[in-house]
């Protein structure tokens, strides 16, 4: 069943910040849409939760060097 997560996003400092989170997230088994904003440093991400969870996906931006939350 799709589930849609909002994300706070801290850490982004450029444009190909949101585009690199959206690249890597948009490969993720599961996820089918993704939006970061760096202006408001927030996101959503819409996934399957059959297949991933809220806490892969926000280990995932972390890994990246980023630091995501839900909210």
């Amino acid at each position: 069943m799709n589930e849609k997560m909002y994300l706070d996003v801290k850490g982004m400092h450029c444009p190909d910040c949101p585009a690199k989170i959206e690249r890597v997230l948009s490969k993720m088994d599961g996820v089918s849409e993704v939006k970061v904003n760096l202006k408001t440093e927030n996101g959503s991400v819409t996934f399957n939760n059959n297949i991933t969870g809220t806490s892969e996906i926000i280990n995932r931006i972390n890994k990246m060097g980023f630091e995501a939350k839900s909210i």
